[in-house]
């Protein structure tokens, strides 16, 4: 579905908060990812199962958000929500080339 996004790349200069942010090996890169890919796919069963897109997603994200404030602070968090974003557009944007391509 994608990398795995370092966020201490954002603010190198300080501690790692917690050891899953640090360095990780190939396994643990196969491991989280395996983690995001469940966590992602059991979202949209459920959003899909109960017909509530948008709640689903503001619950998701309000989690996200303010458990990502609590591990790795305001800017990390916000410079993460902002780079999801931009991966939306730039999908959404192949998908309308792609379209117009057929």
């Amino acid at each position: 579905m994608g990398e795995i996004i370092n966020l201490n790349e954002f603010r190198s200069h300080v501690a790692v908060p917690c050891a899953e942010l640090s360095f990780v090996s190939e396994t643990d890169t196969k491991r989280i990812e395996a983690v995001r890919d469940h966590i992602e796919h059991t979202l949209e069963d459920i959003a899909r199962k109960e017909d509530l897109p948008l709640t689903v997603a503001m619950s998701a994200g309000r989690f996200a958000a303010m458990r990502m404030f609590q591990l790795q602070g305001r800017a990390e968090t916000l410079a993460f929500i902002d780079l999801c974003i931009t991966t939306a557009e730039l999908c959404d944007d192949l998908v309308h080339q792609l379209d117009e391509d057929v």
